[in-house]
């Protein structure tokens, strides 16, 4: 079994499971090295952890032994230990069926074991900045998305090259034509005029312009490669363009990356500034919504359009019942509990709101959700 990768569309997979009794067991994991092990006794120990649960419950050694035998078919399974990243989960469901996904961002050592599966913690994994990025010389174009931890190639009909576009150009003819404009002097044989060049370049340009998918054509575009293409890329292009450093070779994924990164980071700074500056906004005019109970029972009934959460925020252990709208807190975790923030995370993305997580409290608040109306 490898991990499955997260995506919006697992993650409310899993936000709409339910049942008496689910399994969630997160711990950080090695991507590679003698470390690797670590995350095999650290989920045998987490393993011992839920199965305590299920007998504090009342559930029988046999019962108990039939929902975790999956789960525990991990600590044996050698090519899945080989495909990690730096955190894991283990979701087992009420038929005992077990599922795995790897974390780019990372996890804290815990076992929730509730009636919903626990998926804060998968937040910070699934709303990473990505960006299309546009790796371009005169020998050779590639398109790429990237994020901070990862870059992948996207399959596009982009020109090779710029003689791929101007292969039909006679070079010999526009030498001669601009030699009998300027009079015979001046130009230098084997020299093509600097007006021709200039108008070869401007076609290359614009079919890479025009070969850009559709769907790549709403998110600013980040443009590496030759200092000089970029340049006049960004002043032909009608998208928003975040020019880099120089790049020479468009297909070392690695230094691509890497000079996409400043880039990325910047770009997801601007847009925190601008979350940060709305949630500020609601909160002056005492619109926002700070209360925990209240934030319940907006989310449940779609009336949050954003919510701020602080990413390390510690659990509010409880109970909710999101027809009732009747909610209880507890002091410490016990099995059957939900963690009230996680909750209040996924009612909130259930009826559409966009959830993001901070790395500070919001001036002071460990979250602001805005509301619709």
């Amino acid at each position: 079994m490898r991990p499955v990768d997260l995506d919006r569309a697992t993650f409310d997979r899993f936000a709409a499971a339910s049942g008496e009794v689910l399994v969630s067991i997160f711990l950080p994991t090695q991507v590679r090295g003698d470390e690797v092990d670590q995350g095999r006794i650290r989920l045998k120990n987490l393993l011992a952890d839920a199965d305590e649960a299920l007998q504090t419950v009342g559930w029988r050694s046999r019962q108990r032994d039939a929902r975790l035998t999956q789960a525990r078919d991990l600590l044996d399974d050698v090519e899945f230990w080989q495909h990690q990243q730096h955190g894991l989960v283990v979701y087992v469901d009420e038929e005992g069926h077990c599922t795995s996904v790897a974390l780019p961002a990372g996890a804290d050592e815990r076992v929730v074991v509730a009636n919903t599966f626990h998926l804060r913690p998968l937040l910070p994994s699934l709303e990473p900045l990505e960006l299309p990025v546009l790796a371009m010389t005169m020998s050779g174009v590639r398109l790429y998305r990237v994020t901070q931890e990862a870059i992948r190639k996207v399959p596009a009909d982009l020109p090779k090259s710029f003689e791929d576009v101007n292969w039909f150009v006679d070079r010999e003819k526009q030498r001669q034509q601009h030699a009998d404009r300027a009079g015979g002097q001046g130009l230098r044989h084997g020299h093509e005029p600097s007006d021709a060049r200039h108008e070869d370049v401007s076609r290359f340009l614009r079919a890479v312009e025009d070969a850009i998918p559709p769907t790549d054509s709403a998110d600013a575009l980040i443009v590496l490669g030759d200092v000089d293409l970029v340049a006049r890329f960004a002043v032909l292009s009608e998208r928003e363009i975040l020019a880099g450093r120089h790049v020479a070779d468009v297909d070392d994924e690695a230094d691509l990356r890497e000079a996409a990164g400043p880039l990325l980071v910047e770009r997801e700074r601007s847009a925190m500034s601008a979350l940060l500056d709305i949630a500020r906004t609601h909160l002056s005019t005492e619109s926002a919504i700070t209360d925990l109970a209240e934030a319940l029972e907006a989310a449940v009934s779609g009336r949050v359009d954003r919510l701020l959460l602080r990413r390390e925020l510690a659990p509010a252990w409880g109970r909710f019942d999101p027809a009732t709208l009747e909610l209880s807190i507890d002091r410490e975790q016990r099995p059957l509990l939900v963690d009230l923030y996680d909750r209040l995370a996924v009612h909130a993305m259930g009826t559409g709101a966009a959830v993001t997580t901070t790395k500070e409290a919001i001036d002071g608040r460990d979250f602001v959700a805005v509301p619709r109306y």
